[in-house]
């Protein structure tokens, strides 16, 4: 059994949780052999890298864990030995989906200083004998019963016109004639009908940053359940997960998404050190080929993208039809900043970009990177990919 210490984003780092996925062997019963070739190669492909990710880690002296590969995004064990016996589920009930393995452990977990929180997910395991993905931790594990349950039971499938006909928008013209949603409705529907988001909490030793436009409440909630905690608390509006639009590599230094307002920095890290990205995923952007704009202007927004098959129809179909849940979207997430401190001197990352690495270089700090070519399907930079269970040091503060 083991313990948990982390109590920022960049002291030196011992334990590390990565995620994990299904076996390619799940879609062997794809009766299309070219979609089922392309299914099995992304899973084997991501497995890889996931293997590269770890030996990366552990040659680091990082001690590296991984949720069984049975454990879905949302804490449940996946149901299904394989497509096929999904779809026999599925014809008794169309609002049944394929869960998303549990690769983004960052999504639904956090370590604040000695404790672990589970800030969403709620399955039947955890109800009925308490196991859950990461029960290998003997420390205290702090769970969020989960609303989403029962909301989506309500709604049903997840799609843009339940948007139009769910109750909790009070303006149905939330939408433009592009279909782009309105933000701030956006936001009232997933503080009212989500938990809380982990990604959306930024640990400095005793100060936590919390995002109250996406986890709305969870200060007030932490208080409550945690009475004797040693945080003190810093209410932000990032809109989104934290890790999406900065990255504190250490102490007195910020890089960030050219979104954020410079204001927001001046008075949250009045004199830290601030680099902007100019040109976010611009390696990928300088790529992307013109199909694939193409497909992004039908499509509406840049959910996902596989290198070679975003023209080809069945693996688009597929993932609208069954793999909504395994994604994201991708155009509103800089992998350049999503990665993750070895100690204040190193950091490890998916991305290179000249900019961000020289800015690295300029204050001492070396980045290592690694692979893992599907991180425009998964929605996943390595901070998502990875849990830091144990870092080095304590509860100390930090000049904000």
């Amino acid at each position: 059994m083991k313990q948990v210490n982390s109590w920022t984003h960049w002291q030196p780092l011992k334990e590390i949780v990565l995620g994990n996925v299904f076996d390619e062997n799940f879609f062997e019963d794809v009766e299309d052999p070219k979609l089922r070739d392309s299914l099995q190669k992304i899973i084997y492909e991501t497995k890889e890298d996931l293997n590269g990710i770890r030996k990366t880690f552990e040659d680091l002296g990082v001690k590296v864990i991984q949720p069984d590969k049975k454990w879905t995004h949302d804490g449940s064990i996946n149901p299904y030995e394989s497509f096929g016996h999904f779809l026999e589920h599925a014809k008794q009930d169309k609002t049944l989906s394929i869960l998303k393995p549990m690769i983004t452990p960052r999504d639904a977990y956090c370590t604040m200083g000695d404790e672990l929180f589970m800030l969403w997910g709620y399955g039947p395991e955890m109800e009925k004998n308490g196991s859950h993905p990461l029960d290998m931790f003997e420390c205290n594990m702090t769970l969020v019963n989960d609303m989403r349950k029962n909301i989506f039971k309500k709604l049903g499938p997840f799609t843009t016109e339940k948007f139009f006909e769910n109750e909790l928008f009070e303006d149905p013209n939330a939408f433009d004639m592009n279909m782009k949603f309105n933000r701030a409705n956006f936001q009232k529907y997933v503080t009212e009908t989500y938990t809380f988001e982990a990604p959306c909490i930024t640990r400095l030793g005793d100060t936590l940053l919390v995002d109250e436009l996406h986890t709305k409440g969870f200060i007030e909630w932490y208080d409550k359940v945690k009475p004797n905690n040693r945080h003190k608390k810093t209410k932000v509006a990032i809109g989104g997960h934290n890790d999406g639009s900065m990255f504190l590599p250490k102490p007195g230094v910020v890089l960030s998404a050219p979104w954020m307002k410079k204001s927001f920095y001046d008075e949250v890290f009045p004199n830290w050190d601030k680099f902007i990205i100019s040109n976010p995923n611009g390696s990928f952007q300088k790529e992307m080929p013109k199909e694939f704009e193409n497909l992004t202007y039908q499509r509406r927004t840049m959910d996902w993208y596989v290198d070679g098959k975003m023209d080809y129809k069945p693996l688009t179909n597929f993932v609208d039809d069954y793999l909504k849940k395994w994604i994201g979207c991708m155009e509103e997430t800089i992998f350049e900043i999503n990665m993750v401190s070895i100690d204040e001197n190193t950091v490890l990352s998916l991305n290179y970009s000249k900019e961000i690495h020289n800015q690295l270089k300029s204050v001492g700090i070396e980045p290592i990177y690694t692979k893992f070519r599907h991180r425009y399907f998964w929605d996943g930079g390595l901070n998502c990919l990875t849990l830091d269970t144990r870092r080095e040091g304590g509860c100390e503060s930090y000049s904000l």
